[in-house]
């Protein structure tokens, strides 16, 4: 089995990167084969519109750091995007990255029932943080669940709130919940 990881925040130690590595931890634990990409490490363009993918390519016409992570969507199992929610959305290297999903989408999509270039039974995990309330944000992992789901994707979720400045005593419940979302989708 083969496992990704799309680290979308800049802190690698950060609550988000730290229940995305506590996944990733146990998949290896399991005997997956697991790769990770840490996007505010990675040198990549955002789409460019250019429409390459849906006129003449079967992927995205860029040829960057992003390529071999969006590679990785096509070869692994099971990918887990995380992160954390900053001024009411994701980072700006994740929507940088999840814009240049555009390309899995097939050019047909609108009325093609295969709309998507992966292969089908893909699972992901997408886990957010954030500082704020359970109450606030929560349309963002909505919305992008929503996107990982229209991509084919059996989508679990995992979001992690009232993650401040003071988040230690917190965090091991989230662990826990990464580590028991890990063993059911290995097991599956």
């Amino acid at each position: 089995m083969k496992v990704s990881a799309i680290f979308g925040s800049p802190r690698k130690s950060g609550v988000t990167s730290s229940l995305a590595a506590t996944f990733m931890k146990q998949a290896q634990k399991k005997g997956a084969d697991t790769q990770l990409f840490f996007l505010n490490q990675m040198s990549f363009k955002g789409c460019q519109g250019c429409g390459a993918c849906k006129t003449h390519k079967e992927s995205c016409a860029l040829n960057d750091d992003a390529t071999q992570a969006l590679e990785s969507l096509q070869q692994s199992d099971i990918i887990v995007f995380a992160t954390p929610v900053y001024f009411w959305d994701v980072t700006g290297q994740f929507k940088m990255f999840f814009d240049r999903t555009w390309s899995l989408v097939k050019p047909d999509y609108k009325t093609n029932p295969d709309p998507v270039r992966l292969d089908k039974g893909k699972k992901a995990l997408l886990i957010t943080s954030q500082g704020d309330v359970k109450e606030k944000h929560g349309d963002v992992c909505e919305k992008y669940a929503g996107f990982l789901t229209m991509y084919g994707f059996d989508t679990r979720t995992l979001r992690a709130v009232e993650m401040g400045d003071e988040y230690e005593d917190d965090l091991g419940k989230y662990q826990e919940m990464a580590k028991e979302i890990a063993q059911q989708m290995l097991t599956e």
